[in-house]
């Protein structure tokens, strides 16, 4: 189903109202359904329905007792003036001018009817026989009554239980049916609402009201007292219902009780499948909030006693508890089953850890999930994952090692060897030509540049060298990072203008002042200028940007790709690793590793940043604590 449908404010309130009304509905309809069940199996006989066998029943009682006394007086027995009053009106009741009641006492040897409503009649419809034996005699004398068949006008309790019964006999099929309609409705209905609880649009997972968060047990108690409440109320309300009959202010006041006690049941269906769906349900509990903090306590106390006194506290314990639970049979194996519970969880915990060191060892594996571990076992899990941690990164950086050294080797070794094949070749050709001839000039000029090459070259591997080890001198002093940005962009300007490269640069008006070394500050910013001018798009801007930030002195500087950065930033720092992976280019690929190095010497920061082809270098340099009151030369 839609989770968009399932969690509309509008519908779930006009879902919630029909379920409250089709279960009050229903409610009622089902009641009056099972109370009157017997009309519908009954085929229209009144003489099996619950109505007249209860009616019967009551009674009979009288008709007992009346015999009883009826059999005294033939025996001779005396009865007091009380008992001469209660049988004249007992008589008076049960004759057939005020009830359809029948019943005859019959001598249980011979037959003979002792006493009748009414001796003419034939075999009443419903016979049930009492046997009676009294002392004083052998005699067994049988009660045998029923209902008149058929009823005659008398307006007694069988009389109006017939009119009820065919007057239920037109509608009760109805009623049924709209029973059934109404509560598979509501459940149906119930189900979308339980579908749907907890939910928020916008957000993920499962949301908890102010309502979910009361603690199931303090909800389990107002729950038994709103209930009892609602009942009392519907149960006084029925009862007057049946004694006044049936008025418009009693239909009113079951249907609110009623309507009160399913909305209430409907709350508690909804919270517990809420609190269900967010597994809360025994944990938001005041009883297992207690039992936690008893936990908890126990585990501090314990666990901050060595191993060895810790097995003994723990032995104690089950010796304590095996002494109390002994005092009631029924405890016993409840406390055994949870203790036996424990070791075994303690045993596949320890299993665990040992499959996991395993795989440790033979390189394989991963984390050790440690929910729900013991304290002690816990401890020693995350042991191991940060062992197995410790080990991956370890094997990790070797393999970067491995392969930054093979690379390396072979950067390097194109580097060296392009240039000095040049000069090879030109200096096998300078070789063939006669002296004097124009060509050998060209030829000098290009060995001069491919030496000149690969002297730079050398000095730039020697000097990253350096500066990766620490070894260069830092000479630290005051610096104006504003002007030897400027002093910069007037060396370059040539440059940029040949690559058809404008700068943009933001400088404040203001002098930033740092400490840093001005030769290797000098360096770190041409390495970034001339990587602009090797690396940069012709025609595209370079942004180069002077401020303070976080207390230290921050320069920025970012400019357009000429070739697609498919490297990422950390790669592109390292020796001997370029943009241009076909290395056509004249870089060497030290530029940004020896700036970094710089950077790092002079205690500042160096980051880079990629974003598609947009290029940004960011240095951070440490501030002058005290800045001069004149500006520097």
């Amino acid at each position: 189903m839609n989770k968009n449908l399932r969690t509309n404010p509008g519908l779930r309130l006009f879902v919630l109202l029909l379920t409250l009304v089709l279960g009050t509905a229903g409610f009622w309809a089902s009641f009056f359904t099972m109370s009157q069940w017997d009309t519908l199996w009954s085929q229209g006989n009144y003489y099996v329905s619950h109505n007249c066998y209860a009616n019967l029943s009551n009674r009979a009682a009288s008709a007992e007792y009346l015999a009883m006394l009826l059999t005294r007086k033939a025996e001779g027995a005396s009865l007091s003036y009380l008992e001469q009053q209660e049988l004249a009106q007992l008589e008076r009741d049960l004759s057939p001018q005020f009830t359809n009641f029948r019943y005859r006492l019959v001598d249980g040897v011979t037959g003979e009817v002792l006493s009748a409503s009414k001796e003419s009649e034939p075999l009443i419809n419903q016979v049930y026989q009492v046997y009676t034996q009294y002392l004083g005699g052998e005699r067994e004398l049988v009660l045998e009554y029923g209902a008149a068949d058929p009823l005659t006008g008398v307006m007694d309790e069988f009389g109006l239980g017939e009119a009820q019964y065919q007057e239920y006999i037109d509608y009760l099929p109805a009623v049924a049916i709209i029973a059934l309609c109404t509560v598979t409705a509501c459940i149906l209905l119930t189900v979308f609402l339980c579908l749907g609880t907890g939910q928020r649009r916008g957000r993920e997972g499962i949301v908890l009201r102010l309502a979910d968060r009361i603690p199931l047990d303090v909800l389990a108690l107002l729950s038994i007292l709103a209930l009892c409440i609602l009942i009392s109320a519907a149960d006084s309300i029925f009862w007057i219902a049946r004694s006044d009959g049936i008025n418009p202010a009693c239909i009113a006041g079951l249907g609110l009780s009623t309507l009160g006690i399913w909305g209430y049941l409907l709350y508690l269906i909804l919270t517990l499948t809420v609190r269900a769906k967010a597994g809360v349900l025994f944990a938001n509990t005041l009883i297992w909030r207690l039992c936690k903090l008893i936990g908890r306590g126990c585990r501090r106390g314990i666990g901050s006693l060595p191993l060895t006194w810790r097995v003994v506290v723990l032995f104690l314990l089950y010796l304590l508890g095996s002494v109390l639970t002994g005092l009631t049979i029924f405890l016993i194996p409840v406390y055994q089953g949870l203790v036996l519970y424990a070791l075994c969880r303690w045993t596949i915990q320890w299993k665990r850890m040992r499959a996991a060191a395993a795989s440790l060892t033979a390189g394989e594996g991963g984390p050790i999930d440690t929910r729900g571990f013991y304290p002690d076992l816990r401890e020693h899990a995350d042991t191991l994952n940060r062992l197995g941690d410790a080990i991956s990164a370890q094997v990790e950086e070797r393999l970067k090692s491995e392969r930054f050294r093979a690379e390396l080797i072979t950067n390097v070794s194109h580097d060296l060897k392009t240039p000095l094949t040049s000069i090879l070749n030109y200096v096998d050709l300078l070789k063939k030509e006669p002296p004097g001839s124009p060509r050998s000039a060209e030829y000098l000029q290009v060995l001069e540049r491919k030496s000149q090459r690969l002297k730079k070259l050398t000095e730039d591997l020697v000097e990253a060298s350096k500066a990766s080890t620490g070894t260069l001198p830092v000479n630290a002093e005051r610096l104006n990072l504003v002007q030897l940005v400027r002093q910069s962009l007037g060396e370059f300007e040539e440059k940029f203008a040949a690559q058809s490269l404008s700068v943009i640069p933001t400088l404040p008006q203001e002098e930033i002042w740092v400490r840093a070394d001005g030769r290797h500050l000098w360096r770190v910013v041409e390495n970034l200028l001339s990587n602009c001018c090797k690396y940069a798009l012709e025609g595209t801007r370079i942004y180069l940007e002077a401020s303070r930030r976080e207390g230290r002195g921050v320069l920025t500087v970012k400019n357009i790709s000429r070739q697609p950065l498919n490297l990422p930033a950390e790669r592109l720092m390292e020796r001997f690793v370029r943009g241009d992976e076909s290395r056509s280019t004249e870089g060497s690929g030290l530029g940004l590793s020896i700036a970094r190095s710089l950077t790092q010497l002079q205690g500042g920061d160096f980051s880079l940043e990629i974003d598609g082809d947009l290029f940004k270098v960011t240095v951070f340099l440490p501030l002058e604590v005290e800045a001069p009151h004149t500006q520097s030369p």
